[in-house]
């Protein structure tokens, strides 16, 4: 393991030095939050209270391990963009500087979540200098009969759509949380949000979240509850409803079993801004980063990973970020383990055209591509 570097003797390690970067978490209070997060960290700073979110993969979570040790990933982005994110393309922050595209959280919650929609991209870069927001649940733990919400039920959708009046008296009385369509949340269970999509998650769900690295959250309802602060959380009716889309193309995902000798992997979800597949490793396993950055999630056991002659070490909720200028590197389980691998895709050319190849159809791969282009021959199979 490398040392750690001054920052101000060192402030450009070079490309040679790129590795398996550990993160420090950030834990995030919520109102809707939970004291205990046992689940995943036996032990955690005492404060705040009631943990709502841990930021995994924020600008501002820190590198704790190897020559960047001490910098941010939104530092690293500004001075080596290359190296971290290869082909991958950065997110725009709201100061215009370059910023890690994606954002990886753990979500905590012992009550229900505000109904809320995110912008899209030019909605967002217009109005708000920044990124929009489209993201996905893989659920962790879910106690019986937990619920999520995501879009409008069917029968409101396929009927005549209430106007921007009924629908803010809807939100004035509370009728907007029973318009939405509701739906049961399992663990191992996948669901797909894209941006304009109305949505909730309900009480006492663990879910992990991975999202474009944005903020943006537009508040349709808050149940009438105070914040952390004791006063009402903002709602964002008028820019909610410049957003939001009656019809949505997320929902449960269909996930599909893939060919691989080295795991048993499953792609959960993919679209242009991320794709993620769910691993169980049993033995070391080597990868490429096929010039573009990955990020490692643990949920169970732990695994060594090793690049550029560094190794390392990441536990049940951690993560490692395999930076694009690391290339080849080796994952080798301590235990059987299980993770999700996130990494930014050519949606066409590495995620549907392999699955194409394996003999899935346009029906399994819709199921959890987003958008799916269907073939020039109409396979409607």
């Amino acid at each position: 393991m490398i040392g750690l570097a001054s920052r101000d003797c060192d402030p450009h390690p070079a490309a040679a030095a790129w590795y398996p970067l550990n993160l420090e978490p950030s834990f995030r209070e919520r109102v809707w939050g939970q004291p205990d997060l046992s689940y995943l960290y036996a032990s955690r700073p005492p404060d705040p209270l009631r943990v709502g979110e841990v930021w995994l993969t924020a600008d501002d979570n820190r590198i704790t391990n190897g020559v960047w040790a001490g910098r941010t990933l939104g530092e690293i982005c500004r001075l080596d963009g290359a190296g971290l994110l290869g082909r991958a393309i950065p997110n725009a922050g709201p100061s215009g500087s370059p910023a890690f595209p994606l954002l990886v959280k753990f979500i905590f919650t012992s009550d229900k979540l505000s109904v809320q929609v995110h912008p899209p991209d030019q909605y967002a870069r217009e109005r708000e200098g920044g990124a929009g927001k489209t993201e996905m649940w893989h659920v962790l733990q879910a106690e019986p009969g937990a619920r999520l919400a995501i879009g409008f039920r069917e029968d409101l959708v396929a009927g005549r759509q209430p106007d921007a009046k009924t629908l803010r008296e809807a939100v004035e009385s509370g009728a907007i949380e029973r318009m939405l369509n509701w739906m049961e949340a399992r663990a191992g269970d996948t669901f797909f949000v894209p941006a304009g999509t109305v949505h909730a998650i309900g009480a006492g769900l663990i879910l992990c979240e991975i999202q474009q690295n944005s903020d943006l959250t537009y508040r349709l309802y808050d149940y009438n509850r105070p914040g952390t602060d004791g006063r009402p959380r903002p709602l964002h009716l008028d820019k909610a409803l410049d957003v939001m889309e009656w019809r949505s193309n997320g929902g449960r995902t269909g996930p599909l079993q893939c060919t691989d000798q080295q795991s048993r992997r499953v792609l959960l979800a993919a679209c242009p801004y991320f794709a993620t597949e769910k691993l169980q490793l049993d033995k070391p396993a080597s990868y490429t980063t096929a010039g573009r950055f990955e990020i490692w999630i643990v949920l169970e056991g732990d695994a060594e990973v090793e690049a550029g002659g560094q190794r390392s070490s990441c536990r049940k909720g951690e993560v490692v970020v395999m930076p694009a200028g690391a290339q080849n590197f080796l994952v080798n389980p301590g235990s059987p383990c299980v993770c999700l691998r996130v990494y930014s895709p050519e949606l066409e050319g590495d995620v549907i055209a392999p699955l194409r190849a394996q003999g899935f159809s346009d029906r399994e791969l819709r199921s959890v591509c987003f958008p799916l282009r269907p073939l020039p021959s109409g396979d409607a199979a």
